[in-house]
């Protein structure tokens, strides 16, 4: 499919993670090409590109990616830790296996969240899997058992009451910067005491795809949790 121009680099920024979530790495290439059209130095649309051609197996293009952004930023960690990797697999051939629970589809079953991490010293890649803990009104991300933040807004309440009920939920980097960690969080198993509760409903939607939220933001739902009280 060919890609329509779009002006709007926050939307195709969107875009790019979504597909990358998705593992749609045809199309996230296609969409991460375009944003370097316009900005050729962004740093954080190579490291995407750099992990898209690593999962298409496009060694040597992936390496291009990752020492452009060595070169204009020496420092950066996504790029050095890809880089190193590639370079140790000179004589392999990439795996493209991906976890197959996190080919689900589903926007009923699937939810980005954007969130401040305490850490700026763990380093973090897309891709990369963390595990979620759940406490009474809240969910912790972990990564090799460092806390990465505590999220509190009541898209965690929910997923917190869930888990507590059976449900299990799987949690994805798709995007870092300094600050911020974006995370993809995907029901992975549904235990038969949620019945047909769903995981992230429409109306949780429109909220959670226009803020940016970080592990304190309070918004209030329409109907709060009503499906989970019953």
């Amino acid at each position: 499919m060919e890609l329509k121009t779009r002006n709007d680099l926050a939307f195709l920024k969107k875009s790019a993670i979504k597909e990358a979530s998705n593992q749609n790495w045809e199309r996230a290439k296609q969409i991460n090409l375009a944003i370097l059209n316009q900005q050729k130095n962004n740093i954080e649309t190579l490291n995407r590109l750099g992990i898209t051609y690593t999962k298409l197996s496009q060694k040597q293009n992936a390496i291009k990616c990752f020492e452009k952004v060595i070169h204009i930023s020496p420092n950066n960690r996504i790029a050095q830790k890809n880089l190193s990797a590639l370079h140790s697999t000179k004589n392999k051939k990439i795996s493209n296996t991906v976890d197959k629970r996190l080919l689900v589809n589903d926007s009923s079953k699937s939810i980005n969240l954007n969130f401040e991490h305490k850490s700026s010293t763990i380093s973090l890649t897309p891709g990369e899997n963390l595990e979620i803990k759940s406490k009474s009104n809240s969910i912790q991300i972990y990564k090799n058992k460092k806390l990465l933040s505590e999220i509190t807004n009541n898209i965690a309440k929910r997923i917190s009451k869930l888990t507590n009920l059976g449900n299990q939920y799987s949690c994805t980097v798709i995007g870092t910067n300094e600050n911020n960690i974006n995370v993809n969080i995907k029901e992975i198993h549904k235990s038969e005491s949620t019945g047909n509760i769903i995981s992230f409903p429409e109306y949780i939607k429109p909220h959670s795809e226009k803020l940016s939220l970080n592990h304190n933001s309070i918004f209030t739902l329409q109907t709060e949790d009503e499906d989970i009280e019953k």
